[in-house]
């Protein structure tokens, strides 16, 4: 079915609002994000109990679905009045008998083998799958395959049995509590209720057959998942796509309208917002190509960007995955959509990500199907076993131990730029390789204190294998590490180089002496680096030149590793911890007072962006970004002024073109003033749902700490010309 887009490109998402019913859940879940965290009161009762009846003769494989089915069998139900997609856990603390029960079982938790090292969420299903056969599909394929496999498989889809009717018993547990929702409501709540019964009945054993069905299970599943198995942070992912056939089906069956899927996925939004506290990230990915390489945007992958504007929530992210066949309309949108301050879209370089998959050994199918599993780090959709983070590296801070090793004499300074260059490189490497080394050790330690037989069931090719999502089950395995402060490191080795071995105005001795004391004394030298040496993101060649060598260093000693059971993947992907790490380094060569935030990307350092956000992406993309599969972002910060018009929209649209064009990984812009910022951290009660990118994800401006807060808002801000 063909749909028409125009009308809604043209009348905008602006114009719609919430119903009462919708904008109550919407408010709560942004009241319940501002106040303390609370998490599922009774799975510590749950967890100890299951493990007191675990046996030695019981396989390893078993108990971990054995709990994941007591979670889901126990764990207690929230249902809300008017939500139109149900079935969270109840989230609250614990009452007093629980407490006194948990400290009952105190040993008994205590005795129980810790959790598996290594990334256990950033989770994407193979949703096409879920939504065409369904829970009981998966499972007759489960017990076809049993039959006929030898005992050690036999295990592995036992466990995956016992995991996946657990997941389909959760769906009849929220099925059950809507009727007794209808028992107690008047006769037109109570017919609401007993179709929600009916749906989620439904989904427990058959696939959806209209939108709202599908989004239901969706949800179902990510509650199993998630809550059952520990995947915290998994994806809805390429929704326009998996839900593209019920949402035009029902359309052209009459069943409901595009404001009725607009209200379903808006209530998916809100429970998201219920389920996940504030730091972390989930998205959205709309746009871009299906299998066979052609454009798929549709009336659906408008509808995603309308809900994440009308909601205006922190999650999920929506990001647009662009390359040249991406309607002009969707990238104009996605313009008038930034404009409004939200924060997204973000853009996301489809050929580049989708070239350097097949690099890696992807087929061309698969891909395409990638999904930015929470912030900017990317992975195969429904095929992927890949952790991120796999850690975060701090770059400014080798260079500062090269000066410090230096200084107090532990051997001779070299006497070429180039000479202490090498050192610093040594250093980094040196981290890399003991970084590569113990990921690798936690990854192999998973295959004896891990398994995630809930998980085997919706990921290719785990069941095909008959091999567990976390022992290699998995289609594509990766490990990926992210490195963090490059324009920090480069700037300073500029400086270095400009100081010591061209102007011999100081020696590296001095200059290590003067980042200990933090630049006291020296604030006159401190400001001269900052604005009178050449930084990286102005677009100037010998700056950027060094960022060139750097970033292909990086990616190869990232590359030269094998971590579990392929070569470890590169990214430059921070979060939050180029905050984090900021605090806990002193001050840098480039100008950078200690404690800090290092920068925020693979961008400029805050406020380095001097010579405007053109000079900026022209220095971020003269390095590949092909290779950094782990993630890369570039944050630009426009003032209201600069993009409140039809010219400033327009130059905004060629910007983001001119970086994707140029090879860029991610961009994402924040349009909001630092003159508001500044008046948000002073009056934080006016500024509840102020959100902003961080980045690559995007959280309320008054739920940062402090220093992030002033990282923000130190960033350039691009105004009219």
């Amino acid at each position: 079915m063909s749909v028409d887009v125009s009308n809604n490109v043209k009348s905008g998402f602006a114009e719609y609002r919430l119903p009462p019913r919708i904008k109550v859940l919407r408010d709560k879940a942004l009241d319940r994000q501002r106040h303390e965290w609370q998490w599922i009161p009774t799975l510590p009762i749950i967890d100890a109990k299951s493990w007191l009846e675990h046996t030695p003769e019981e396989p390893w494989r078993v108990w971990r679905a054995r709990l994941v089915a007591n979670r889901l069998r126990q764990m207690p139900i929230d249902i809300r009045e008017g939500e139109l997609v149900v079935g969270r856990p109840l989230f609250r603390g614990q009452t007093a008998e629980e407490i006194g029960e948990t400290e009952q079982l105190r040993g008994v938790i205590d005795s129980m083998p810790p959790g598996p090292g290594g990334d256990l969420g950033h989770f994407n299903p193979d949703w096409e799958k879920v939504l065409t056969i369904g829970i009981g599909g998966i499972g007759e394929e489960i017990r076809t395959r049993k039959a006929g496999a030898d005992d050690e498989r036999k295990t592995f889809y036992s466990a995956c049995e016992i995991a996946l009717e657990a997941a389909s018993d959760y769906c009849l547990r929220v099925a059950d509590q809507c009727e007794l929702l209808a028992a107690g409501a008047a006769d037109s709540a109570a017919r609401g209720w007993l179709e929600m019964s009916r749906t989620c009945r439904k989904v427990a054993t058959e696939p959806p057959e209209t939108f709202h069905e599908a989004v239901q299970l969706m949800f179902l599943m990510t509650v199993a998942l998630w809550c059952g198995e520990g995947h915290y942070l998994t994806n809805p992912g390429r929704i326009d796509q998996t839900l593209r056939r019920f949402y035009e089906a029902d359309l052209a069956s009459g069943r409901s309208t595009r404001e009725d899927a607009l209200q379903i996925l808006c209530c998916l939004y809100i429970q998201y917002n219920m389920i996940l506290g504030l730091g972390s990230a989930i998205a959205v990915l709309v746009g871009g190509r299906d299998r066979d390489g052609n454009d798929v945007t549709c009336d659906l992958t408008y509808l995603c960007l309308e809900a994440r504007m009308v909601v205006k929530l922190v999650y999920p992210t929506v990001g647009i995955a662009w390359d040249e066949g991406t309607p002009p309309e969707l990238t104009d949108y996605a313009c008038r959509m930034l404009a409004t301050g939200v924060g997204d879209p973000a853009f996301f370089n489809d050929e580049l990500i989708a070239s350097g998959w097949r690099d890696h050994g992807v087929s061309q199918a698969d891909s395409y199907n990638y999904v930015n599993s929470s912030c900017v780090e990317v992975k195969l959709a429904g095929t992927s076993n890949m952790w991120v983070t796999a850690p975060y590296v701090n770059l400014p801070i080798a260079a500062l131990q090269v000066m410090e090793d230096l200084a107090c004499g532990a051997s001779a300074a070299p006497e070429t730029f180039e000479a202490f260059n090498a050192l610093v490189k040594d250093r980094v490497a040196a981290q890399v390789t003991r970084d590569a080394e113990e990921v690798d050790r936690l990854w192999r330690e998973r295959q004896k204190t891990g398994g995630f037989p809930l998980a085997s069931c919706v990921v290719n090719d785990c069941l095909e294998k008959g091999i567990d999502f976390d022992f290699g089950g998995a289609r594509y395995n990766r490990v990926m590490n992210s490195f963090v402060g490059l324009a920090n490191l480069v700037d300073g080795l500029t400086a270095i180089k400009k100081l010591v071995y061209e102007a011999n105005e100081l020696s590296l001795s001095d200059f290590s002496k003067v980042l200990q004391s933090d630049f006291e004394g020296h604030e006159d030298l401190r400001r001269r680096i900052v604005s009178n040496l050449p930084s990286y993101g102005t677009d100037n060649d010998e700056v950027d030149g060094l960022a060139v060598e750097w970033a292909e260093f990086l990616q190869e000693s990232t590359e030269s590793h094998i971590v579990g059971l392929h070569r470890y993947v590169p990214g430059f992907f921070c979060w939050v911890m180029h905050s984090v790490l900021g605090e806990a380094t002193g001050a840098t060569p480039d100008g950078r007072k200690a404690g800090t935030a290092l920068a925020d990307g693979a961008g400029a350092s805050q406020g380095r962006e001097t010579c405007g956000p053109t000079a900026s992406i022209l220095s971020t993309t003269k390095w590949s970004h092909k290779k950094a599969l782990g993630g890369l972002v570039q944050n630009i910060k426009f003032s209201e002024s600069a993009i409140a018009t039809e010219s400033g929209r327009e130059a905004l649209r060629s910007l983001i073109e001119t970086y994707l064009r140029r090879g860029g990984f991610e961009i994402q812009v924040n349009v909001v003033g630092a003159d508001t910022l500044r008046d948000a951290q002073v009056h934080p009660e006016d500024y509840t749902d102020l959100i902003v990118r961080v980045a690559g994800y995007s959280d309320y401006f008054t739920h940062l700490s402090p220093s992030m807060q002033a990282e923000i808002i130190a960033r350039t801000e691009h105004t009219a010309q």
